[in-house]
């Protein structure tokens, strides 16, 4: 059995930033969890009345860049929840940015769809929300 790689790691200290100037990215600070966008191809159906052995033909088509989803602690109206709103609400297409603890990265577009809060009687209040990526996103390897 091959051995675990020493580079991999646990997700802690992985950060999702919004770009807000030329240089410039807000962290979102107190996110607990994040799933990052599960890429997926089209399969395009090519079957036609020749095909081999009655077996069904296709082609790769478009790729979709997929969702992503996170969950913060909430502070209603303020810090996370209130960079999420404020993109909720602006209707474009913003830059972001996911940087892992090895220092690779993935620039992505997009825009959130849902935002929801959670207030239960006897745990910590979150945040969540979900966010469409658009086109493709740009993934740079650790350094």
């Amino acid at each position: 059995m091959a051995a675990t790689a020493d580079d991999t790691d646990i997700g802690h200290l992985t950060k999702f930033k919004k770009k807000t100037g030329e240089s410039t990215f807000t962290t979102l600070a107190e996110v607990v969890e994040f799933d990052p966008p599960e890429t997926t191809r089209d399969a395009v159906e090519f079957t036609h009345m020749s095909s081999v052995d009655r077996w069904r033909e296709y082609k790769p088509g478009l790729r979709e860049p997929g969702e992503a989803t996170l969950t913060y602690n909430l502070i209603p109206g303020e810090a996370d929840d209130d960079t999420v709103a404020e993109s909720f609400d602006t209707d474009v297409v913003e830059e972001w940015v996911i940087e892992y603890p090895n220092g690779a990265t993935v620039a992505l577009k997009g825009f959130f769809t849902s935002h929801k809060h959670a207030t239960p009687i006897d745990d910590r209040m979150t945040g969540a929300a979900t966010f469409k990526v658009s086109g493709k996103p740009v993934v740079t390897p650790a350094v």
